[in-house]
């Protein structure tokens, strides 16, 4: 997996929980389409299966994206080869931003513990001892915010989409945005942000076939008719593209 679709050093904002950044609303409204997009999944946990065709599906489905796109902001390097980087829904998002450079990317970053400096990695997010790799802030990224309770207090990993959703909702409330979140894959967090989402009636996409909570929820029947605002497309990205335009995510044309 190419991981490095374009070279610059990423803004970085520290927030504190409950506030709101006029520079990050700004980077964000400077994409050329008034449509965010909420990434989100796998990451740690992702199988060899589902990662292996991850960045062509998605990649080539958001092909012409010129909205603004939100995602966990980190990348995971193996502990014993930093320059091994370990797949993850995180690296998607930074990929589509190469291809579609009329877009905009920024990366939140909950700090769940004490950051770190390390000379060849940047800033370490996390290292936990049970992991064989280093989850590391992503150098691809327009811009980085963290979310913290306070210099001395650290946050959840929930904290990353309760931000958000609050970023999404600012956006649709004041600036009259679409949104979109798409789910690949995931686990417990995942599925939070899915129920969230859907609870508020926004726009969901289920990636069908990409594994784990997102193909528990693709494939309930009643959970699907109760929440119409949940859409399904299989894992190729002719199905997603047709999703993607449905929403306004992607401007509407021949697939």
């Amino acid at each position: 997996m190419d991981s490095r679709p374009f070279v610059q050093i990423p803004s970085l904002f520290v927030q504190s929980k409950g506030d709101q950044s006029s520079k990050v609303a700004l980077l964000l409204t400077s994409a050329r389409q008034k449509c965010i997009v909420r990434v989100t999944g796998g990451c740690g946990n992702l199988s060899p299966e589902h990662a292996a065709s991850m960045q062509q599906v998605l990649c080539e489905a958001f092909a012409g994206f010129a909205g603004a796109m939100l995602f966990g902001g980190t990348r995971m390097v193996l502990k014993r080869d930093h320059s091994i980087i370990v797949p993850g829904i995180t690296e998607i998002p930074p990929l589509i931003r190469a291809q579609n450079p009329r877009s905009v990317v920024l990366g939140v970053v909950p700090r769940t513990q004490d950051f770190q400096i390390a000379p060849d990695l940047g800033m370490v997010v996390s290292s936990e001892p049970g992991n064989e790799f280093i989850t590391i802030v992503h150098p691809d990224q327009d811009a980085c915010l963290v979310v913290q309770h306070s210099a001395d207090q650290d946050v959840l990993w929930e904290a990353e989409y309760e931000e958000c959703m609050r970023i999404t909702e600012n956006l649709r409330t004041y600036a009259e945005w679409q949104s979109l979140l798409v789910c690949y894959n995931g686990g417990g967090v995942t599925e939070k942000e899915l129920l969230a989402t859907a609870a508020w009636k926004w726009p969901v996409l289920l990636i069908e076939g990409s594994g784990r909570v997102t193909d528990w929820y693709a494939s309930n029947e009643e959970f699907l008719h109760s929440h119409p605002s949940v859409m399904v497309a299989k894992c190729d990205s002719l199905s997603i593209r047709r999703s993607l335009m449905s929403t306004g995510a992607i401007p509407s044309g021949r697939p």
